[in-house]
């Protein structure tokens, strides 16, 4: 069956010659995962770097079902909705949108996305990106946010104005040095936790 949807790329890589396996996030916020056939030689289905990180675009495919939890459907088709431009004008905005991505795409890998709040979190976050004056806190604030929609952030005091204010206030936000160091380890920590410990238990399902 042919379906439509509309997502973020989150990665992308090469699959033998001339294909490309291409890993998005849907506005329901569930991982989708497709094969692009010719994708290196197509320029009518797959014009202008379309298929590139932190796209959002549009895609016709062909459902493909599957024993595996996280089957490759065939991509048919891809068009551009928003490129997010501002990203490539300086390689620290680069930087930080694949690492946004990068980030959500690791916790598909886990099969642990699943929420509306997560896509439109990621979508303005790019778009905060193209424009931020300080890329450092808005990292922080969303690796925080992206902790709290899957609801394992621990209730601190230091997070909640993070937490509470929107993206756009993101350079505005009041915070010490030694409360920043704090929360930027306290991230690393639960982001190396969570993950980790979604990886350990995909393992022991496969032994």
């Amino acid at each position: 069956m042919n379906r439509k949807e509309k997502i973020l790329v989150l990665k992308t890589f090469k699959f033998g010659e001339s294909d490309l396996v291409v890993h998005g996030l849907t506005a329901y916020g569930a991982r989708i995962g497709f094969l692009a056939k010719g994708a290196m030689r197509s320029r009518k289905r797959f014009a202008g770097g379309v298929l590139e990180p932190t796209h959002y675009i549009e895609v016709a495919y062909k459902e493909r079902f599957s024993s595996d939890s996280d089957p490759l459907h065939l991509l048919l088709e891809a068009q551009l909705i928003r490129e997010f431009p501002g990203l490539r004008t300086d390689y620290d905005r680069l930087a930080l949108a694949l690492h946004m991505v990068q980030l959500v795409y690791r916790l598909g890998q886990q099969g642990v996305v699943d929420s509306q709040d997560l896509f439109n979190l990621l979508g303005n976050a790019l778009q905060a990106t193209e424009t931020s004056p300080r890329l450092d806190s808005l990292r922080l604030q969303f690796d925080l946010k992206v902790l709290a929609t899957q609801g394992v952030l621990p209730v601190e005091p230091a997070f909640v104005p993070w937490l509470q204010a929107g993206l756009a206030e993101h350079a505005t936000i009041p915070c010490e040095v030694n409360a920043r160091h704090w929360i930027l380890s306290q991230i690393h920590s639960h982001l190396e936790h969570y993950l980790g410990s979604y990886r350990e238990h995909s393992e022991s399902k496969n032994l």
